[in-house]
């Protein structure tokens, strides 16, 4: 089978970006051929370790400079871009004839061109991120005419879905919203990159609390600091190390000290080896405002690690079960969040029983059983 993937970019150290590299080196180490397609990545290297016979190609169509431009201009650039990808795409597919196309970038309004460009070819949509993220209705705050618009441009790009071979989500809670665009929709789960067959190989250093995630406003990691900031007095042993990169490090970085948290959170740069860190964490918390299938969760978990999330739409609440392999607080609730913590905090026993049924739970997110069932999807779409 030969495979192409579009996404746009694969430079980032993502969970998505992870997954599909992921998935590309298995079906490449399986005897398909593969092809990753970015639009955006020009020249950036790949973070993740690509089999040589993966091929990667950028076709240089750079939507993010559009806002350099005033709004008219930016329109005009716009639909040239899309003109101009879709040539490009045209002859990627004339050149590489894949059997089957997905779109796994979350610019999903760019259906309609990858559509075009494959004719017979069958396209796949994948959606790393929630349905309401997908659709504006969460993520693209604001009530001004852009918002508006862009939230009216997203919905009218859902009945192109209709049009695809198949439609495949994270979660069962997002497939019961696509199936109203859609009869053809499944739901295959992120995998763990990998699943330790030993986890208590590395010393759990006492207090640690791990985060891990990038630096923006999904992610809502103030909240977490705010949490922390609400019993930190009281555990004085304890601590939050955040693993992270992105545009608000400056400003958690000033609402840590603002909260006299210097040296109890601390925010690191993004490391290659970040299962060593979930074994030396006695927790991970998950702040996020929305979350598709949260990776972060379902690594910590196949490292022994207990993890305590808000229980926001749509992934942590069928990852956790709440109470046996971690925590779920309120959607939002920064007080329940602290509360969840705390509970964590000061029951070492009921903790540590968490981490063990956690890592036991987290073998169905092996990559073999979860790479055997893309395969399988992808030659049953091809067939």
């Amino acid at each position: 089978m030969r495979l192409l993937i579009i996404h746009r970019s694969f430079a980032l150290v993502g969970g998505a970006e992870r997954v599909i590299i992921d998935k590309a080196n298995y079906m490449s180490n399986h005897g398909h051929q593969v092809m990753l397609v970015s639009y955006e990545q020009g020249t950036h290297l790949v973070p993740f370790q690509l089999n040589p016979s993966v091929l990667l190609k950028d076709l240089d169509c750079r939507f993010f400079t559009l806002s350099r431009f005033p709004i008219p201009l930016r329109l005009y650039h716009f639909f040239h871009l899309k003109h101009q990808l879709r040539n490009a795409l045209r002859e990627t597919f004339k050149d590489f004839q894949p059997d089957v196309v997905v779109l796994a970038s979350d610019w999903q309004f760019l259906i309609n061109v990858v559509l075009d460009a494959a004719q017979s070819i069958p396209v796949i949509a994948e959606f790393h991120n929630a349905y309401d993220f997908i659709t504006k209705k969460i993520g693209n705050t604001g009530n001004g005419i852009i918002v508006k618009l862009t939230r009216f441009y997203y919905r009218h790009f859902l009945d192109q879905f209709r049009k695809c071979a198949h439609l495949v989500v994270l979660t069962e809670n997002d497939a019961q919203h696509w199936r109203k665009h859609s009869d053809h929709v499944t739901v295959i789960p992120n995998p763990v990159t990998h699943y330790p067959e030993v986890v208590d190989d590395v010393p759990k250093e006492e207090g640690r609390i791990i985060c891990v995630g990038r630096l923006n406003g999904q992610k809502r990691i103030d909240r977490l600091i705010s949490a922390f900031s609400m019993i930190a007095d009281k555990y004085p042993k304890w601590h939050v190390d955040i693993y992270g990169e992105g545009d608000l490090k400056a400003a958690l970085e000033r609402q840590i000290q603002e909260s006299h948290l210097q040296g109890r959170v601390v925010i690191h740069e993004p490391v290659k080896t970040i299962y060593e860190e979930y074994k030396k964490s006695q927790m991970l918390v998950l702040s996020s405002e929305y979350e598709g299938r949260p990776l972060v969760l379902i690594e910590a978990m196949a490292c022994g690690v207990p993890c305590v999330s808000f229980d926001c739409p749509s992934g942590p609440r069928e990852i956790i079960e709440d109470g046996v392999t971690g925590l779920l607080a309120e959607k939002g609730h920064v007080a329940d969040l602290a509360k969840k913590i705390e509970w964590m905090i000061t029951h070492d026993q009921e903790r540590k029983a968490m981490g063990e049924k956690a890592y036991a739970a987290a073998t169905v997110y092996k990559p073999s059983v979860i790479m055997k069932k893309w395969e399988v999807f992808y030659e049953s779409v091809v067939k």
